[in-house]
């Protein structure tokens, strides 16, 4: 953990030698190909603010134009919001791009600040036997769909240190499901994330 702390200040610490914002570079997303899957990022624990799945045979990445990620904890529940955009002809073809989300309930995780996620380390959430679990923005409808197996697993959660200042927590994590989305079956496949969360994207309210 520490020694990923401050490989991640080094990098930190690069970045503003060569001039450039502190927020507006963390805040950035940085694709970098997964080896196997190229038109997904990779899986990586470095803060890149990316995410990427399958949905079906479509792609469900993240957006250049809106913040992948946020913690919204209201009403006495916590989620974890990936925003973004679902293409069904690839990366880098984006005529039929539609904006998708995907909401996923966090059970009996109550923080007060972003730097209280860190209880979301290793943990693995059952989508099925969590009631509500999983939240879909589709083609313009909000969908509560119908779980059939699946699983959202935070890999790594470590908060990052800039200038010896407390700056974000980084997620990093896999998911994956099938659902009866409008009674038909649907697959949500090679889901991975890395994401940056600070006071900019956590919400308590």
């Amino acid at each position: 953990m520490k020694r990923a702390v401050y490989s991640l200040i080094a990098a930190a610490a690069i970045i503003l030698a060569n001039g450039c914002s502190k927020e507006y570079e963390l805040n950035k997303s940085i694709f970098i190909p997964d080896p196997d899957f190229p038109e997904l990022p990779a899986y990586t624990e470095w803060g890149y603010n990316t995410f990427g799945a399958y949905y079906e045979r479509g792609l469900f990445l993240y957006s250049e134009n809106a913040i992948p990620a946020k913690i919204i904890r209201a009403g006495g529940i916590t989620s974890f919001v990936l925003k973004g955009q679902k293409d069904g002809y690839g990366y880098h073809s984006w005529d039929n791009r539609k904006e998708m989300s995907v909401t996923f309930l966090l059970p009996s995780v109550m923080p007060d600040s972003y730097a209280d996620l860190t209880i979301l380390d290793k943990k693995i959430i059952d989508l099925v036997n969590t009631p509500g679990a999983v939240k879909l923005f589709l083609d313009g409808d909000t969908i509560k769909p119908d779980i059939l197996q699946g699983e959202l697993e935070f890999r790594r959660v470590q908060l990052l240190y800039v200038d010896s200042k407390q700056t974000e927590v980084i997620l990093s994590g896999v998911f994956s499901f099938q659902a009866l989305i409008k009674d038909e079956p649907v697959s949500v496949t090679q889901g991975r994330f890395d994401v940056g969360i600070g006071e900019d994207n956590f919400f308590s309210y």
